[in-house]
């Protein structure tokens, strides 16, 4: 198989990977700060609350993660880092499955249940269950995901554990 020898081949993906980590832990930043600061009495300033959160996962994360997982398959296969060489990257390949999964099953349809009622500003209220529900749903995977994100991260940089033989 052809490997990526170029340096600047090799610089831009890089600069690629990092712009899409950088996007996706942003935006997941972004929707637990919002989260944090949740409107609680106005329709319309929930309803816009919701859009927000829709925006920032349609735009930052799921571009992000896109980006990450594209940019990793292209390391994996056309570098010398491979998918199973080191265990950092295997631990990093299973929770960022495992995250784009959760966030497509379980975040998401509560992210866009809650910004598609945009012609009944009446949903848009804490005492409606299906919304606050998925408030709830969205703030305890949504801690889960950036401390997960904040994990690979790290160990992207530390790069732990003895490489597989």
């Amino acid at each position: 198989m052809k490997t990526i020898k170029s340096p600047i081949a090799l610089k831009t993906l890089k600069t690629i990977h990092i712009i899409s980590a950088i996007s996706w832990m942003g935006g997941a930043l972004a929707m637990m700060l919002l989260t944090a600061y949740m409107p609680d009495d106005n329709a319309s300033e929930i309803y816009a609350f919701a859009t927000a959160l829709k925006i920032i996962d349609d735009w930052l994360i799921i571009y992000g993660a896109y980006g990450c997982v594209l940019t990793g398959l292209v390391y994996s296969i056309f570098t010398r880092w491979g998918f199973f060489r080191h265990r950092w990257i295997t631990v990093k390949w299973i929770l960022t499955v495992l995250m784009i999964l959760s966030g497509t099953f379980i975040m998401g349809p509560c992210v866009n249940g809650n910004a598609d009622h945009h012609s009944d500003l009446a949903f848009y209220t804490l005492t409606d269950s299906d919304f606050a529900g998925n408030v709830q749903t969205i703030v305890k995977w949504g801690l889960l995901q950036t401390a997960s994100l904040v994990f690979v991260i790290a160990i992207s940089v530390i790069k732990p554990w003895k490489r597989n033989k």
